[in-house]
C-alpha cells in the first residue's frame, strides 16, 4: 500500500472540482503560496507524484503538471520521477525587495484587519534585515569565532558549580547587583561615564531598553528627533509607544542641533549615536556634543545615547560619550554586549539619571524586560576575572587591521567611486556612492555571492535619498576581505555603468 502523507500542507489543499480553473492550476497555486510563505521549507522534498495524487484524489498526470510548472518557474529543482525538491533560492529571492513608504499607514482598515494605528506605523517602516554573520562583510557583527571560549567555559563552569540557587528565581528588576557593579566600573574606567550601580538597569536587549525609555520619557504623539539615515529597527520600539519620529539629516560629523527646525524644534526626546553612527559611520565632534547637551538642558528635553560601537576605538583619543559630559542629568545611556562578547546573549544595559530610577524601575516591573539571571551571573564573573577587558584589547588590534585592509582594498579596487566614512571606531564603514546607482539591487546580487553589504538608501527616512553601502569588517577574517571586495567592486562598477548608459 502506498504511504499516506498527513502533512498539514497537503491536507490543507482545497480543490473546487466545479470551478473553471483546472485542478493542476489550483494545486500549483496553493503549493506555490505555501512555499513563499515558508510553510514548506526550502530544500524539502516534495511527495512522489503518485502518492500526492492519491492523497488529493486526482490523477497522477495532474500532479506531474503541477511539478513541471514548479520546476519551470523556479520554485522546485530536480526531475519528476527522480525526486523533486523545493528550491533553496526562490524567484522572489532574486528580486530586489519592494520598499514600503518610510512612514505612515498603508492600505485600508480592511487590509490590516482593524489593527491599531501604531501597528500600521510599524508595518510601514522599512526595516532592513538584521545581520546574522553568515555572510562576508556583514556590518555590526563581531568576530564570533574569536571569543575566548576556553576561558569563558571555565568562568561559566565555576559559576554553575557554585550552586547559585538565588539566581534561579525571577530576579531583581534592575538586574544582578554583581553585574551592575561591574558595568558601572567598566563605564567609569573605559569611557569616563560617572554612574553608580543603582543607576544601571540590565535588560534583555537593546530594543527593550528603547521601549522602556520611550514609555518613561515620551507620551503618544510626542516628537522624537532621530538621525537620518538611521537604525530603524531600534526606532520602531519608540513608534510602538505612539511617538512620532522627526528625522534630521546628519552629515559626516553626525547630528547638528542647530538644524533642529520645524517639528524637530518641538521634540522632547532625541535619539543619537555619537560614535560610529549606524549606518552612516559619522562621529560627532566635541563641539556638537556640547551644543546638543545645551539644547536639551534649555528645553528640558531628554537624550537617548545609543553607544553601541564605543568599545572598539582605533584612532587617536576617544571622545567622551554624552553621558560623560552631561551635567544636567538629561542623558539616558544605552549600551550592550553585542560587539564586545556576542549578540546571542541578548543583554543590554540602561544608565539612568538618579531622578528617573523609580520611573524606569516601575516600567520594567510592568513590562518584565529582565535579562536571564544566570547569564548575567556568568557575564559578571567574566568581567570580574579581567577576561572581557583582555578580549576587548585583543580584538581592538585585530579590528584595526581589518579596517585598514578594507579601506586599502576599497581605494585600490573602486578608485574614487565612493566616499568612505572614517574607521576610527566600531565595526563598519559607509561607502557613499559619488554617482547614483541602484544600491538595493546590488546588495541583493551580493547576497547570491555570500556577501552581506546592505544598501544605504533603505535607511533614509526622508526624500533625501543617499546611495551607497554599509560594509562590516568585524566578522570577516582578513584573508577573505580582499576577495569579497573584488566581487563588490565588480558589481558596483556594473551598476554604475548601467546608470550612466543612455536610455
Amino acid at each position: 500500500m502506498a504511504q499516506k502523507f498527513n502533512y498539514p500542507t497537503w491536507s490543507a489543499i482545497s480543490l473546487d472540482r466545479q470551478s473553471e480553473t483546472p485542478l493542476h492550476s489550483q494545486v500549483f497555486e496553493q503549493i506555490r503560496k505555501a512555499i513563499t510563505l515558508g510553510q514548506l521549507a526550502k530544500g524539502a522534498r516534495l511527495p512522489p507524484s503518485r502518492q500526492l495524487a492519491l492523497e488529493l484524489q486526482v490523477s497522477r498526470n495532474t500532479v506531474v503538471l503541477v511539478y513541471e510548472q514548479l520546476l519551470a518557474e523556479g520554485y522546485a529543482t530536480g526531475r519528476v520521477g527522480a525526486g523533486t525538491y523545493i528550491a533553496t533560492v526562490l524567484p522572489e529571492d532574486r528580486q530586489p525587495r519592494r520598499e514600503a513608504p518610510p512612514s505612515g499607514p498603508t492600505g485600508t482598515d480592511g487590509d490590516t484587519r482593524g489593527v491599531s494605528r501604531r501597528a500600521r506605523s510599524l508595518m510601514a517602516l522599512r526595516l532592513p534585515s538584521e545581520r546574522t554573520g553568515a555572510f562576508d562583510l556583514s556590518p555590526t557583527v563581531p568576530a564570533l569565532d574569536q571569543l575566548p571560549f576556553e576561558q569563558f567555559a571555565k568562568v561559566a563552569g565555576q559559576y554553575w558549580r557554585s550552586a547559585p540557587a538565588a539566581d534561579l528565581g525571577y530576579g531583581g528588576v534592575l538586574g544582578l547587583a554583581e553585574l551592575r557593579a561591574q558595568i558601572a566600573a567598566y563605564l567609569g574606567e573605559a569611557h569616563g561615564v560617572p554612574c553608580l550601580p543603582e543607576q544601571v538597569m540590565v535588560v534583555s536587549g537593546t530594543t527593550q531598553g528603547f521601549m522602556l525609555a520611550g514609555q518613561v520619557l515620551a507620551d503618544a504623539g510626542d516628537r522624537v528627533i532621530v538621525e537620518d539615515p538611521g537604525y530603524l529597527t531600534r526606532l520602531a520600539a519608540l513608534l510602538g509607544g505612539g511617538a512620532v519620529l522627526a528625522p534630521v539629516a546628519i552629515d559626516r560629523e553626525g547630528l547638528d542641533s542647530s538644524r533642529f527646525e520645524g517639528e524637530a524644534a518641538q521634540a522632547r526626546l532625541v535619539v543619537v549615536s555619537p560614535t560610529n553612527q549606524f549606518p552612516f559611520g559619522s562621529t560627532m565632534p566635541l563641539e556638537r556634543r556640547m551644543s546638543l547637551l545645551q539644547w536639551a538642558q534649555e528645553r528640558k528635553a531628554w537624550i537617548i545615547e545609543y553607544d553601541f560601537n564605543n568599545a572598539f576605538h582605533f584612532s587617536g583619543r576617544a571622545l567622551p560619550p554624552l553621558a560623560a559630559l552631561d551635567r544636567g542629568g538629561r542623558v539616558i545611556y544605552i549600551g550592550n554586549f553585542n560587539r564586545s562578547i556576542s549578540p546571542a546573549f541578548s543583554m543590554a544595559y540602561v544608565v539612568m539619571p538618579m531622578d528617573l530610577i523609580d520611573a524606569f524601575t516601575r516600567a520594567n516591573e510592568v513590562f518584565g524586560f529582565q535579562a536571564s539571571a544566570p547569564t548575567q551571573g556568568v557575564v559578571a564573573d567574566f568581567m570580574k576575572s579581567g577576561q572581557l577587558a583582555a578580549h576587548i584589547r585583543r580584538m581592538g588590534n585585530r579590528y584595526r587591521e581589518r579596517a585598514k585592509l578594507m579601506v586599502h582594498c576599497l581605494n585600490t579596487l573602486c578608485g574614487d567611486a565612493f566616499e568612505l566614512s572614517a574607521t576610527g571606531a566600531g565595526l563598519h564603514l559607509c561607502a557613499l556612492a559619488r554617482r547614483p546607482m541602484d544600491d538595493a539591487a546590488v546588495s541583493q546580487a551580493l547576497l547570491e555571492h555570500g556577501i552581506d553589504v546592505p544598501a544605504l538608501s533603505p535607511y533614509c527616512m526622508t526624500e533625501r535619498v543617499l546611495h551607497g553601502f554599509v560594509l562590516g569588517f568585524g566578522n570577516t577574517p582578513a584573508e577573505r576581505i580582499a576577495g569579497a571586495l573584488r566581487v563588490f567592486s565588480d558589481l558596483t562598477s556594473q551598476a554604475a555603468a548601467r546608470s550612466q548608459a543612455p536610455t
